[in-house]
């Protein structure tokens, strides 16, 4: 665990309690509330006691709690396990900072950035709304997460990644009033695909508390609701067990396709909620020149980052670790040039061991790929334990490579005599050319 994270905890804990005054220090009998989220809504507290309940107090100036909160953990959980789920698990986030409004909810300068992008549950905060259910628990500081298993006191929970922290909540004995005989297909996010065709993988999620999942039928539907394959999956999963299953159908077409999970046990789902899942699926990048540039600048803790570029069977570049500095902030890497063979579908895959990605509460990290035409094929930084963008490269030779036409962006272009080109989109005539003084192309 990064050290400064439980400084700025503790040191953040006292700058609540300063605001709030102490009032509500010792109010550890009285978690439950009604408050209204930022869009109006009003919520009660115990409307809540038949499921497990998580309420995560965070600011809006927190760094700590902005990557916790953009890390996905909650997001995916909710999906998976909330309303529109298996409808176990409810999430509120509580901005507890009394000064809370909706503009810094949505990223005003005070705030670390836009808390509503991405986030499917309710936001608390404006209208000290906030800071009147913070007042209900005893916390040294933010972010700090609270789960109620029905009514009486909630215990602060740490927080993890996905499934160390679904055990928490399993720990809830209430939810095992909702755990049947069933099962619960889990897909992590979309996928991009390459001209040949992807197979897609899924996620099965045994939801029974009592009886191992031992086979289920997995069936796979086409944007138009076509069904184009079933799929047979044997094995034994545990109660709370879960496993990936790769679908051996090649998808080529994008849109949203449709994953759905059957006949658990053989038998018809007694409580299907969460059985059907989107898949979707983007086209990638195709016709990229086989030279790539990968430039990676890294925050304090470069020792988390590390990034290859592979076609599953062969790595034919990689980079990280790196090395980490004493305090917050940046380090541009040496730019790492390499070949990709022609023709050839591969994955840009950037990783971070600790989980909140390169930027940017320890310094404003990113990483940029580009071909040798100056093209960008992904660029980025915020993500959380990974990232990964596929692309193809085109039929590109290196030494003299044959082009339609060259994208200026930074590069400076000449011909044999001399002259140079200069505009954004370049046609150029039929001839040799020179780019950047060192890279010979000849257009058709």
């Amino acid at each position: 665990m990064k050290n400064e994270d439980r400084i700025s905890k503790i040191l953040w804990g006292l700058s609540f309690l300063i605001v709030m005054g102490l009032t509500f220090l010792n109010n550890c009998n009285a978690q439950t509330w009604t408050a209204t989220d930022m869009n109006g809504t009003s919520y009660d507290l115990a409307n809540y006691t038949n499921k497990a309940t998580l309420v995560d107090i965070s600011a809006h100036w927190c760094g700590p709690c902005w990557s916790w909160h953009t890390g996905g953990v909650m997001e995916e959980l909710y999906h998976d396990f909330g309303p529109d789920g298996t409808d176990e698990f409810m999430v509120f986030f509580i901005d507890g900072d009394a000064g809370s409004s909706v503009s810094l909810l949505n990223g005003a300068s005070g705030s670390q950035g836009n808390w509503t992008t991405g986030t499917p549950y309710p936001l608390i905060g404006p209208n000290s709304q906030g800071s009147l259910v913070a007042s209900n628990y005893s916390f040294p500081g933010y972010p700090t997460l609270f789960l109620h298993c029905g009514t009486g006191v909630a215990p602060e929970i740490q927080r993890n990644e996905k499934w160390t922290f679904w055990n928490e909540v399993l720990n809830c004995t209430l939810t095992s009033q909702y755990q049947n005989d069933d099962a619960t297909l889990l897909i992590h996010h979309g996928m991009k695909i390459c001209p040949s065709g992807n197979e897609p993988e899924v996620e099965i999620y045994n939801a029974s508390a009592y009886v191992n999942l031992t086979s289920a039928q997995i069936e796979l539907r086409d944007p138009s609701g076509t069904l184009m394959y079933t799929q047979q999956w044997q094995g034994n999963l545990v109660p709370a067990g879960h496993t990936m299953v790769t679908l051996n159908y090649l998808i080529t077409t994008p849109g949203t396709w449709t994953a759905k999970v059957v006949l658990p046990n053989g038998v018809t789902d007694t409580r299907p909620n969460g059985d059907e899942e989107n898949i979707e699926v983007i086209a990638p990048l195709t016709n990229i020149h086989t030279e790539l540039t990968v430039n990676i600048i890294t925050d304090r803790y470069g020792s988390e980052t590390t990034w290859s570029i592979g076609d599953g069977s062969v790595t034919y570049m990689n980079g990280g670790p790196y090395n980490d500095m004493s305090s917050n902030g940046t380090t541009t890497q040496t730019p790492i040039v390499g070949t990709i063979p022609p023709n050839t579908c591969v994955t840009f895959k950037i990783e971070d061991s600790y989980g909140d990605g390169i930027c940017c509460s320890y310094g404003n990290g990113g990483y940029t790929v580009t071909d040798a035409l100056g093209n960008i094929v992904s660029q980025g930084g915020t993500f959380t334990t990974e990232e990964e963008i596929k692309f193809e490269t085109g039929n590109f030779t290196v030494g003299i490579n044959e082009v339609n036409y060259i994208k200026l962006g930074n590069n400076r272009i000449f011909d044999v005599l001399g002259r140079e080109w200069k505009c954004e989109f370049i046609d150029l005539p039929k001839g040799m050319y020179i780019i950047n003084n060192n890279k010979i192309f000849k257009t058709k």
